[in-house]
């Protein structure tokens, strides 16, 4: 009798699992291998008694009944002997959870998600370009498997991903296994012979699928089974389930002739023989693939309009297919060389090309920005660099330098406040500078507008002239569009006041700069709290962090005595308080955001 119950119970059990329905939920039974010697009939007793009061249905409980708790893996029923739950305090609430081997570590993990969701929101649908160098494909395994595990995981936050594999290091190892010497390079690019274009394609179809083969591993079953998901089951279309159960690799990868080339030719007395250039990125299917979350893979080869197959600068191709995609990332990572130059958290592209580190006295390497958007070979120590540079002039809006050998250093830099590597972009503080007494008659020009609305206070050309050195302008071809004022009211207290940015400049964000560079410029003044007074921008000011306090003339405790005395009131202007994060403190200008 107990053999023939098993039998129904797992029939039953079956059928309860494709409508949704627990067994445990519909018979009040505990689940459990332990069938034929009767084991069964006492835990459900035991369960009956623990849940005296309760429907079948699991309604609800009676007075003083307890519910049993099943376990999420096995399906048993775990009868809790205690009356009441102790709620728990500190990192005894983590204390179940089995991700980290100590739980004081597990607020951490909470801290981390949140400060990270804002940017998982920004990124989230965004396309990105990541260059993997050769020498990292080819180099130590357990570095190219944490990289691409953070690539993985980046493509399941919702980006849509191209991922360029450097071929230098690969073509140079089968070059050797040919027994053939390695062969030069000139002006950036592999001088590419018959002998060396049959290692390159080959380097490139090993590379390849060593690259799917690792993107290609599934999560363990345990991490994904607790919360109902079954990775080993595809879906189709229409809802059903495929035929078979096919299995589903957790990232589906894509390569093609998405390349096209044309032959470099004889430059300079050199037969560059079977090296291409790049002549377009077909991003149209490139587009098409990423949108049904696909990571295209893009090699070193190019193909001609009569077929013909070419080796290519895979720094080339990173290049151009980001400018081809309208990439809104670029991501480079790189090896000791990038890292033995020491390169500031950002650096900051003038408009007229010329590269520098902010708050500093410029860049070692600046002239990089200058030289022509050739390839850029792999013989180049700062090669990274270049790339990062020129596609940042050439429209992508942001790229990124990554260390390949610092463990997570992809979403330290892309998911934290202060990110981990380097960032190119345009210099967002172009033209900022403390004012001068030459500034003082387009200060009084650019007041004026705004005064005579009464969104500013009047000022005099004396009271200017004495705040003078608390003026930051923005300088455009020799003409002021912005400025603003910050006075040291005393007890580590700023106000900001004055502060304009003209109108037909507004869509620039050049007001979010602004406020950057001044906020900046308080804290390496040892402010640690900025006030502001104001009748018609408070909105502005409270979605970049500033908190409202009220009628300022009514408030006390914030603003000093002396300050509080000089307050019309017949403006009724809002005070308006942010309270300055304090760390690391540099120039004015030299970082984007804090």
């Amino acid at each position: 009798r107990g053999e023939r119950w098993c039998g129904r119970k797992e029939g039953l059990r079956d059928m309860y699992r494709a409508s949704g329905t627990s067994l445990q939920g519909r018979r009040g039974l505990a689940a459990g291998p332990k069938c034929r010697d009767g084991a069964w009939r006492r835990r459900a007793q035991g369960q009956r008694a623990s849940t005296s009061g309760q429907g079948r249905s699991g309604g609800d409980r009676g007075p003083g009944s307890e519910t049993t708790p099943l376990h999420p893996h096995t399906d048993e029923g775990v009868v809790d002997a205690s009356p009441r739950r102790k709620e728990p305090t500190g990192s005894e609430s983590y204390s179940h959870v089995n991700v980290m081997s100590n739980s004081e570590d597990l607020p951490k993990l909470v801290s981390f998600f949140r400060q990270a969701s804002p940017y998982i929101g920004q990124h989230f649908g965004k396309t990105f370009v990541v260059m993997l160098p050769g020498y990292i494909t080819e180099g130590r395994h357990d570095v190219l498997d944490r990289v691409l595990q953070d690539v993985a995981l980046l493509q399941n936050l919702g980006v849509r991903l191209c991922l360029v594999l450097g071929a230098t290091a690969s073509i140079d190892r089968v070059l050797r296994q040919m027994g053939e010497a390695e062969v030069d390079f000139a002006g950036g690019y592999r001088v590419t012979s018959k002998v060396a274009l049959q290692a390159a394609r080959q380097a490139a179809g090993a590379m390849r699928i060593e690259i799917e083969s690792r993107l290609s591993k599934f999560f363990p079953a345990g991490t994904t089974r607790r919360h109902g998901y079954n990775q080993r089951r595809v879906e189709a279309t229409n809802g059903t389930t495929a035929p078979g159960g096919h299995l589903r690799p957790p990232v589906r990868v894509v390569s093609g002739n998405f390349v096209m080339a044309t032959h470099r030719g004889v430059v300079e007395g050199v037969n560059f023989e079977h090296t291409g250039e790049v002549r377009a990125i077909w991003a149209d299917a490139i587009a098409q693939y990423m949108e049904q979350n696909q990571v295209v893979l893009l090699d070193n080869l190019g193909y001609t309009e009569r077929g013909e197959v070419l080796n290519c600068s895979s720094f080339e191709v990173a290049r151009k297919a980001s400018s081809a995609l309208k990439a809104d990332k670029l991501i480079v990572y790189h090896g000791e060389d990038v890292a033995s130059l020491s390169l500031p958290a950002w650096i900051g592209l003038s408009d007229d090309g010329w590269c520098c580190s902010p708050g500093g006295g410029g860049l070692e390497n600046a002239q990089l920005a200058k030289e022509p958007t050739g390839g850029i070979g792999a013989d180049s120590k700062v090669a990274e660099l270049s790339l990062a540079i020129q596609a940042c002039r050439e429209g992508v809006p942001r790229t990124h330098l990554i260390d390949a050998y610092a463990d997570g250093a992809l979403f330290l830099e892309l998911y934290t406040r202060d990110g981990f590597g380097t960032m190119v972009s345009k210099d967002l503080y172009e033209g900022m500078r403390q004012a001068t007494p030459a500034d003082l008659d387009q200060l009084l020009l650019l007041l004026q507008p705004l005064e005579r609305v009464g969104t500013l206070i009047r000022r005099s050309e004396d009271e200017v002239r004495a705040d003078l050195e608390g003026f930051t302008v923005i300088e455009r071809e020799g003409r002021l569009i912005g400025c603003s004022l910050l006075k040291d009211l005393g007890g580590s207290v700023g106000e900001i006041s004055a502060f304009v940015v003209q109108e037909e400049f507004r869509t620039e964000h050049r007001g979010d700069a602004l406020l950057d560079f001044v906020e900046q410029r308080a804290r390496g003044l040892g402010l640690e709290t900025l006030v502001l007074l104001t009748t018609r921008t408070g909105d502005w000011f409270s979605a970049r962090g500033f908190e409202s306090r009220g009628t300022a003339y009514l408030t006390r405790g914030i603003l000093p005595e002396h300050r509080l005395r000089e307050v019309d009131p017949r403006r009724e202007s809002m005070l308006f308080v942010k309270e300055l994060e304090q760390g690391v403190v540099g120039p004015p200008g030299s970082r984007i955001g804090y």
